[in-house]
């Protein structure tokens, strides 16, 4: 029953974003030639792949290569707006939710690399400035939501610091 529970979160992360998009009133057009929206959009197409049904290990290793893509984006533009700062801080959350609900789908278990990657999406919004608004904050709030089911799941499996 509990490995139900567990599948049934994980999957619930991994097409929250399609159930949950963000509201009209928030919500703004992903631009595919702005560079931050760049990332957001590859977040997204890892997601969508996942509410497809493809919870492979391939998909895992392309999700994480899409975070590690956008962590070294942020490395390499040093004077980002706050604007551009949260853009980012969403687009590595978002890729680390589909890391996390492939990880336990793969593992059957809210397993430690599924907890890994929530402990990612956590460290990620702390880079969300909420004081510049940027079109993003349905996803802001998927992402808190998800990451708050998480973690008291983590710390059950023993996953979770403190």
């Amino acid at each position: 029953m509990l490995t139900r529970l567990v599948l049934s979160i994980a999957l619930g992360m991994a097409v929250g974003m399609a159930l949950c998009p963000p509201s009209a009133a928030q919500a703004r057009t992903l631009i595919p030639s702005d560079p931050y929206d760049a990332r957001i959009l590859a977040a997204y197409h890892c997601n969508k792949a996942t509410t497809e049904g493809d919870f492979s290990a391939e998909r895992l290793a392309r999700c994480k290569a899409v975070y590690d893509a956008t962590v070294a984006f942020e490395r390499s533009e040093p004077a980002m707006s706050p604007a551009q700062r949260s853009t980012l801080a969403i687009a590595k959350g978002l890729s680390m939710m589909t890391v996390s609900a492939v990880s336990a789908k793969l593992d059957g278990v809210m397993s430690a690399r599924a907890c890994k990657a929530i402990e990612a999406i956590d460290l990620a919004l702390a880079g969300y400035d909420p004081r510049a608004p940027n079109g993003l904050e349905g996803l802001y709030e998927l992402l808190v939501k998800t990451r708050d089911v998480a973690i008291p799941k983590c710390r059950t499996g023993g996953h979770w610091p403190n």
